[in-house]
């Protein structure tokens, strides 16, 4: 641990000594004067936000083009998508500050996203391509007065390729790569991605798009053999997605949006850990939602955000079932700003939000051959009726207060007030700007269909989950510069949980543990650019949890760097570094039928990635080695993860 520790010390000290400069291509845009908006729904400066947003761009996107969205996310502090590394059919799960994935908020264009009939409820990040996406603010922390139930530990906030200003853009782009383990040698093509996006604006104020993305992969068994001689049979994954979007912005006052997506993928997997099996799962959504935004005044602005969801899931192997969902989620609120004396400002928030899910499913009955319903939508369903405020305080010399309130009225439970209260003071010395900002927010998870409902699995008497986070954070910043220090402690009551009633005949159900749990971490993140040419970044994350001495497939200890440096002009080569420690984690064994508990060693990652994009034409190649050291590592106990792979590719534009 300690070369890991030494090299983010490094890191952060360039990060506190550099006298930033400003990459030739880029932005002069100062880190603080960046504009989030997750933190409040009011689009701010990131020196008045109250909690450090991370914002990913199109352009960091464009760097790192073969990457997936969970890939990317897994770059950042507190965060933890398991099963990105692995099979691209791998499911994945979302752990994010010591949570679960149910405590994770996914929007698409601010309206909350998912899949009524998972576990967790959560949605899919394997059902929407990274080229479809404008970009992405991650909001860390209990967020649930803006955002609702599930908003826990964090909110994810996709957002949807823009229409130009005018006129017409068509980017296409094309990558192929291996897709092997460590074992395996690199000997032929098994990944390939071609995608191409068309936005426009016309001068009547007409706005459109369509996208299309093909993804097929191959070469890689979802399972691990436990026989390091033996290969398992490589477990293909086919995906595509297609996107409409239709709209008009009249650049001045009014702007509507509606999109229309289908997305799907057939992944073939395993039966269990260390298991070769011949399945698959079939899973496919049709999504549609809209947007709209008017400034009915010069202060005021209504919102109005949808989107309905409607997902199947056919899981084909020896327990063969089917799935089908639906989700609706509505948002509308009131967004008006008082102007006070002495620059002051007072910015509110007035809405309302919607949320309806329902689900139902089959599966064959032991001895028969047909499906039969255990499950059907009449019965399976719950509705959610949310009002709630918001109000932001600009002092106008560096204090700031963001706070609110929401009431949650679900169909099936008692109605449960939840609040967030973040006061933030930021002071400037010179160039430099310091920030102080602390938060206490509560959180109220209802249990999701499945663990209510599901056959043989549910329980109708889950209590809803109550969280309480604490926060308290420094930063500082300077031109392109930044350090950012934040700990946090989430208290949870009635978490649900999988629990073993009976081993003898393997009998579960989904139960709330009794006894208060406490999850705390650290979060260090910094970033600088130096000499002209070379942008550095690192973060590292500590997370525990009281009386757990491993957390269940979450590192104690994270560490991630990057630098990023313009060999020459239009060539950029960027080098990632990842370090995770040991986890605990379980898998059934079949031979003893009983739970095996182990501990997944520690490892480390190199990825290096290239881009060029020539001088006269919109045309950029790319190429990219991941796992560069050929690492030997588990995500999940029993299955495969990547070895060392290369991607290469090409993108133009119109």
């Amino acid at each position: 641990m300690k070369i890991q520790i030494i090299a983010l010390s490094v890191m952060i000290l360039l990060v506190v000594s550099g006298n930033a400069q400003v990459v030739q291509d880029s932005t002069t845009t100062k880190l603080e004067e960046v504009i989030v908006t997750a933190s409040s729904k009011f689009d701010l400066q990131r020196k008045d936000s109250g909690k450090p947003v991370i914002k990913i761009t199109r352009a960091d996107m464009e760097a790192q083009r073969a990457s997936s969205i969970a890939d990317l996310l897994n770059q950042y502090a507190g965060i933890e998508i398991n099963g990105a590394r692995s099979n691209a059919g791998q499911n994945q799960s979302y752990f994010i500050r010591g949570g679960n994935s149910r405590q994770v908020s996914f929007l698409i264009d601010g309206a909350q996203v998912n899949d009524p009939s998972n576990i967790a409820g959560d949605f899919d990040l394997r059902l929407i391509d990274i080229d479809q996406i404008e970009e992405i603010e991650i909001l860390k922390g209990a967020a649930s007065t803006l955002y609702g139930a599930n908003a826990s530990t964090a909110v994810i906030n996709i957002k949807l390729r823009k229409a130009p200003k005018s006129g017409v853009r068509v980017n296409v782009a094309s990558f192929i790569g291996t897709n092997k383990s460590v074992e395996q040698a690199n000997n032929g093509l098994d990944e390939y991605n071609n995608s191409i996006q068309l936005q426009g604006a016309a001068k009547n104020g007409l706005t459109y798009g369509v996208g299309l993305n093909h993804q097929k992969t191959d070469g890689l068994s979802a399972a691990e053999s436990a026989d390091d001689n033996e290969q398992l049979e490589a477990d293909e994954f086919n995906r595509i997605n297609l996107l409409g979007r239709i709209g008009y912005n009249n650049n001045k006052d009014f702007k509507l949006s509606s999109y229309l997506s289908f997305d799907e993928y057939v992944a073939e997997f395993d039966n269990g850990a260390f298991t070769d099996g011949d399945n698959e799962t079939y899973s496919r959504q049709i999504r549609w939602g809209t947007n709209m935004n008017w400034k009915y005044a010069e202060k005021g602005e209504l919102v109005y955000t949808d989107v309905s969801t409607h997902t199947r899931r056919d899981n084909r192997s020896n327990f063969s079932s089917i799935f089908n969902a639906d989700g609706y989620s509505l948002d509308l609120y009131n967004k008006y700003t008082f102007d006070l004396s002495d620059g002051s400002s007072l910015k509110t928030i007035l809405g309302f939000n919607f949320n309806n899910q329902t689900y139902e499913d089959f599966s064959i009955p032991f001895g028969s051959t047909d499906f039969a319903q255990n499950a059907n939508k009449d019965n399976v369903n719950f509705q959610i009726y949310d009002p709630y405020f918001n109000v932001v305080y600009l002092s106008g010399i560096g204090f700031n207060i963001n706070a609110g309130a929401r009431y949650n009225m679900h169909s099936n439970y008692d109605g449960k007030l939840v609040y967030n209260f973040n006061p933030s003071y930021r002071f400037s010395a010179g160039e430099n700007t310091f920030k102080a900002y602390a938060s206490y927010s509560t959180a109220y998870i209802t249990p999701s269909l499945f663990q209510l409902y599901a056959s043989g699995f549910g329980n109708e008497d889950l209590a809803p989950e109550e969280n309480a986070t604490l926060e308290a954070g420094l930063s500082w910043s300077k031109n392109q510069s930044s350090l950012v220090v934040t700990v946090f402690q989430r208290e949870e009551d009635n978490l649900v949980q999988f629990v073993t009633i009976d081993s003898a005949t393997f009998t579960s159900q989904y139960q709330n543990v009794e006894e208060q749990l406490t999850a705390r971490g650290v979060e260090i993140m910094g970033q600088t650019q130096l000499f002209d040419k070379l942008n550095v970044t690192a973060n590292y994350t500590f997370t525990e949890r009281d009386n757990v001495p491993q957390l269940r497939r979450i590192p104690k200890h994270k560490v991630n760097a990057s630098a990023r440096i313009e060999a020459f002009k239009g060539a950029f080569l960027t080098a990632r570094y990842q370090y995770n420690h040991e986890r605990g984690d379980a898998f059934f064994d079949l031979n003893t039928f009983s739970t095996q508990n182990v501990e997944l060693e520690s490892y480390q990652l190199v990825d290096l990635d290239a881009t060029y994009k020539l001088p006269t034409k919109e045309v950029t190649f790319f190429g990219g080695v991941a796992n560069l050291l050929d690492e030997d590592f588990q995500e999940a106990v029993g299955f495969q993860t990547r070895g060392r792979t290369y991607k290469v590719g090409v993108r133009l534009g119109f």
